[in-house]
């Protein structure tokens, strides 16, 4: 018990700064510097700002999903149009092919082109273009759907 009681002492008055000998000269503060080669190598880390670690913004992100659903939601309502009857209104894509293929590579060029605008710092600008095929293609399957209800 007692040579705990002395360690504990004797710990405590090293980290207080002080010897056991009752000296109490402070030693200045030793000053580390990087070396050139440690220098060469530092690198500063993409700050995370209100985006986060993927860099892109909610927003952003989101519509990216948008607008493939909506493409997709154009495609279905076209498709059971043409199902029932209807005619394409659109002679561009009159051919199955082709309809199919532009309803799949419409949004994944815009999705490619979006994501070259975000990272050049043009985040509206490929927020907008997004948006505006979202809104495009929505309007195409509501368009659809209300001829495929009307009587």
């Amino acid at each position: 018990m007692l040579v705990q009681t002395f360690s504990a002492l004797g710990i405590a008055l090293s980290l207080a700064g002080g010897a056991a000998d009752g000296s109490h000269e402070h030693e200045p503060p030793r000053v580390i510097e990087p070396t050139q080669s440690e220098l060469a190598q530092f690198r500063i880390a993409p700050e995370l700002d209100y985006y986060g670690a993927s860099g892109s913004s909610p927003a952003l992100r989101l519509s990216g999903v948008g607008m493939f659903a909506a493409s997709a939601a154009d495609l279905l309502t076209t498709e059971q149009g043409l199902a029932r009857g209807f005619d394409e209104g659109n002679p561009a894509a009159a051919n199955r092919g082709l309809r199919i293929a532009t309803h799949v590579a419409g949004p994944m060029v815009v999705y490619y082109a979006t994501e070259k605008l975000e990272r050049a710092g043009k985040p509206k600008t490929a927020l907008l273009l997004r948006v505006s095929l979202m809104v495009a293609y929505s309007y195409a399957a509501i368009h659809n759907a209300r001829l495929m209800s009307a009587p």
